[in-house]
């Protein structure tokens, strides 16, 4: 079970950076599309937000803690900030696609080892993750063709 906790926060890490990388490409997307992609990366941003208070709810609810600073999403997350700078679109499209992918790659971690430890919730609450962050990929390579 530790080692599923310990994925469900690096996992909480990782949301909570790319939580703060999209709110920052919204800021600062510009080019030709942008008025479509500033619009949707506000409404990925709030999904992410209801994420990571789900997994680190789910965490407590199994009666371990959350990390919960920024030097601990930092140092424990795969996904890295964005610079505070101008970006076009089409980098932002290409690099949230690497991110995402990070996100499905932990995720099916996290459900793989939650299934071999018979811990069905955490399993269950990963399947959801699953279906999104494959539907996001699909999206978002169908976007950059």
């Amino acid at each position: 079970m530790e080692e599923n906790i310990n994925n469900l926060n690096q996992f909480l890490c990782e949301l909570e950076i790319m939580s703060v990388k999209l709110q920052n490409y919204h800021w600062n997307v510009q080019g030709k599309h942008f008025f479509v992609i500033h619009s949707k990366l506000e409404e990925y941003y709030d999904e992410i937000r209801e994420q990571i208070d789900e997994i680190a709810e789910h965490i407590l609810a199994k009666g371990f803690q959350p990390l919960g600073t920024m030097n601990d999403f930092i140092q424990n997350s795969k996904i890295q900030e964005a610079k505070n700078e101008k970006i076009e679109s089409a980098e932002i499209l290409t690099n949230i696609i690497e991110d995402y992918k990070t996100l499905q790659h932990k995720a099916i971690e996290i459900k793989q080892e939650a299934e071999k430890v018979e811990d069905y919730e955490t399993s269950a609450l990963i399947d959801d993750y699953l279906k999104v962050y494959a539907k996001k990929l699909w999206m978002f390579n169908e976007s950059i063709k």
